[in-house]
């Protein structure tokens, strides 16, 4: 287990599916969920500590590879979501989404410029009312997205390569001033963000079993040591010129985080299972999240995953063995 603090791969299976206006991508496809286009469905049960389920997640994919369907259940309340999604030429220009509370209900369609890419979000509400994201790009990249909801500009800045290398959120409030955060990527991965003028520092660790987001408390000190990052790394990103990748930065950014724990505030903490397929892409099969007050395991879950060969991976019951694990696991993990 302490390999998982010296190492990372970035995982194919993200199991993610907050496509919404701020993740937006230029192309929706299967694969902005984490999925590869063999994957035909993929089914996870959530449980807490009395290994009562909690939740079940369903993600059904058609012939070509993209997600058809999506469906959550909270077995608290009994509260659902469903989510079906359309195709036409192999891009996305419908996706309907249906909730226990119908007041939630809405409908997106999507419209695609001469090149395919994504340029109008519509959002039909149930009421009736109808929200629009906006998409612009320059060099046939990403440039801004903008909402008439709440007057939220996110502008992309790319390298010379055309990486990703920061968002800038700007967010006007009613009789207040402007919001602005900006937040730096590298390799199609957010690694740290403020929020100007230079507040609430947060940093993200992406190892190969752990995930750490912290905050940094208001200590001049670190303030001035980041700083002094964020300026090198606004001068060499752009020119694809770091000197250091993905898994030295994290490698670093864990450094910094246990040298500094009474500077640091976690505010998530995730640690994952992975088995390898015969191609050697790695695949979740359990995840743990951490009761960052506890520093116990707060809730855990396990996954299945079917294949176009029929092969499966993982298992959604309750399994002690994995458990115990997860609890072992988080004894490498310091938590202030």
């Amino acid at each position: 287990m302490k390999q998982l603090i010296i190492s990372f791969t970035t995982s194919i299976f993200l199991l993610n599916i907050s496509i919404g206006f701020a993740q937006s991508l230029t192309d929706i496809r299967n694969t902005d969920y984490g999925f590869t286009k063999k994957v035909t469905k993929v089914e996870a049960i959530f449980y807490n500590l009395n290994k009562n389920p909690i939740k079940t997640v369903a993600y059904q994919f058609n012939e070509d590879g993209f997600i058809k369907d999506y469906h959550v259940k909270n077995l608290k309340d009994n509260s659902w979501q469903k989510t079906k999604s359309y195709y036409k030429n192999n891009r996305l220009y419908k996706r309907v989404f249906k909730h226990s509370n119908s007041n939630f209900n809405k409908k997106h369609r999507y419209t695609y410029n001469e090149n395919g890419n994504l340029i109008n979000e519509q959002i039909r509400l149930n009421n009736g009312n109808t929200n629009t994201v906006k998409y612009e790009y320059k060099d046939n990249l990403l440039h801004k997205i903008s909402s008439n909801v709440d007057e939220t500009v996110i502008t992309h800045h790319y390298t010379q390569k055309g990486h990703l290398f920061k968002k800038v959120v700007s967010k006007k409030q009613a009789d207040k001033p402007e919001v602005i955060s900006n937040h730096f990527y590298l390799e199609n991965k957010e690694i740290f963000s403020y929020t100007a003028p230079k507040n609430h520092y947060k940093a993200h660790i992406y190892n190969e079993n752990v995930y750490i987001g912290f905050e940094l408390i208001n200590d001049e000190r670190v303030k001035s040591k980041l700083d002094r990052g964020i300026q090198r790394f606004n001068k060499e990103a752009p020119k694809d010129n770091l000197p250091f990748n993905l898994q030295k930065h994290c490698n670093q950014t864990w450094q910094f985080y246990d040298k500094n724990l009474d500077k640091v505030i976690p505010f998530e903490i995730k640690i994952y299972k992975y088995k390898k397929d015969a191609s050697g892409n790695k695949i979740k099969y359990a995840e743990a999240i951490v009761d960052i007050k506890t520093k116990t395991i707060s809730s855990v879950s396990f996954y299945k995953t079917t294949f176009k060969n029929n092969t499966v991976v993982g298992n959604t019951a309750f399994d002690e063995n994995l458990f115990s694990e997860f609890k072992e696991d988080i004894t490498y993990v310091n938590i202030p």
